[in-house]
């Protein structure tokens, strides 16, 4: 039997299974499930840890990955569905193209994480670090980050809907091409952000005083 979704800051949390299948050897479970083209589901995987493994078109629905670290790893056009990342490490990994929905990032690392050209859906990322990752191209609906770092990411041509950003870290992050109309960066930090010529992708960003002239400084004004 499944657990009923939860919402949390108005994102639906992940829907996991009540007795969650535990597997002896959780890495080689997941390799064969790839392998074999099944999905993985309605399983809890603790301590893998995986280096330069591939994981490519992988398909997970209803798990909880816990402890897990997955470096330089390929997971290419994967697809995440009612999974929670407790505590994970995807740095230097590959989640490119790749379909999450109803996800829940909690204290996961994934520093120079490549997710270019991904959806994420009805996501949650609490207190994770992303700095020097690539969300270039990635699509943002319904989605909440709280706590976050994404210093000096690559956020260019995003599409955010619905998507509101807390606490996020997000200075000398490459903003270029992102719309930032009717987000709240009040409880952001935006120093040194990267945009275009133009400053097009302020127009409507909510922000407070301190942060309004840091960004009149970016647009070459001098305030006295």
């Amino acid at each position: 039997m499944n657990k009923k979704a939860g919402i949390r800051g108005g994102v639906m949390a992940p829907i996991l299974h009540n007795a969650p299948v535990v597997p002896e050897n959780p890495l080689q479970w997941l390799l064969d499930c790839i392998e074999q083209e099944r999905q993985a589901e309605e399983c809890l995987l603790k301590g893998i840890a995986a280096e330069g493994e591939s994981f490519y078109r992988g398909s997970l629905k209803s798990v909880e990955l816990s402890g897990c670290s997955f470096h330089d790893c390929d997971f290419e056009k994967a697809s995440f569905v009612d999974v929670l990342f407790r505590g994970c490490d995807f740095s230097g990994s590959r989640l490119t193209d790749c379909y999450f929905h109803r996800c829940a990032f909690l204290s996961v690392k994934g520093v120079g994480a490549d997710f270019h050209e991904s959806l994420l859906k009805e996501v949650r990322m609490e207190d994770c670090v992303f700095s020097y990752a690539n969300f270039s191209g990635t699509s943002w609906e319904s989605a909440l980050l709280n706590g976050c770092d994404l210093q000096e990411s690559y956020l260019e041509e995003c599409r955010l809907k619905k998507t509101g950003l807390n606490r996020v870290k997000l200075n000398r992050a490459n903003l270029f091409g992102t719309a930032l109309r009717g987000l709240d960066l009040r409880s952001c930090e935006i120093e040194g952000i990267l945009i275009s010529d133009e400053k097009k992708e302020l127009a409507g960003a909510v922000v407070d005083l301190y942060q309004a002239a840091e960004l009149a400084r970016l647009m070459g004004l001098v305030i006295r």
